[in-house]
């Protein structure tokens, strides 16, 4: 299939599929796919499939094809999926985007910008007692910070309002770093080799499979909330 043909696919009113119908159109070529895959890469916006009235996904051909074709890019290229969105959305659009080169994973590291107590502040709101705390938990590390650093203290910022502080999330680092030991252990392999596009291999692989810990966090604590009662007692 033609890179260009999805948006000319995209005019077409197909069958709908379920998600089950598309792992298997899909497993063939991508046998590692699983529907929490999906799922994450619908939670990314990288496919919007209809609902119907249950709540139930139905895709499209066109659907199948943008997801084959991100797909595709992810396992052979190593890309990360915001860019890959950007080259799908401007095949949409109509435009003849260049193909994206696989990322120099070094170049990269290099190139991400450090921050500053006062940027962090600045751009989270976090107090500095709440940000001691936070380091003395080892959620978030010493200046200068990274932007995962701010995603974290503003975080943090708003669970204050619940009453939470990060002496309460000791549990969740604790599960956070048995999560990068499994990933540590997958990619150990990927990295022997010691080539650039090995290590942009493993950093693929990596993304990868910490997105789909977190669908399955999601899913899972989303699972368990609606299970609870919250009907006034009389």
């Amino acid at each position: 299939m033609a890179l260009s043909s999805i948006s000319s696919l995209a005019g077409r009113e197909p069958k709908r599929l379920t998600i089950g119908q598309v792992l298997n159109l899909l497993r063939a070529e991508f046998s590692d796919l699983t529907d929490s895959k999906l799922r994450f890469l619908e939670e990314q916006g990288l496919v919007t499939p209809q609902r119907t009235d249950s709540g139930y996904r139905k895709f499209s051909q066109a659907d199948v094809d943008r997801l084959r074709l991100a797909l595709q890019l992810q396992r052979d290229r190593y890309l990360p999926l915001k860019v890959i969105k950007d080259y799908l959305d401007d095949l949409d659009a109509g435009r003849q985007p260049n193909l994206p080169a696989m990322p120099d994973t070094k170049a990269v590291r290099s190139a991400a910008k450090k921050l500053t107590k006062l940027d962090l502040i600045s751009q989270s709101a976090i107090t500095d007692s709440v940000l001691a705390a936070a380091q003395d938990a080892k959620l978030i590390g010493v200046a200068p910070f990274a932007a995962a650093d701010v995603e974290i203290a503003k975080a943090l910022v708003e669970l204050q309002k619940f009453g939470i502080s990060a002496r309460h999330l000791t549990s969740l680092k604790a599960e956070a770093q048995r999560e990068i030991g499994i990933i540590e252990g997958v990619i150990k392999p990927v990295l022997a080799r010691n080539d650039t596009s090995s290590r942009a291999r493993a950093a693929h692989i990596a993304t990868q499979m910490a997105g789909l810990f977190s669908v399955i966090r999601t899913e899972y604590i989303e699972r368990e909330i609606s299970q609870i009662d919250t009907k006034p007692e009389l």
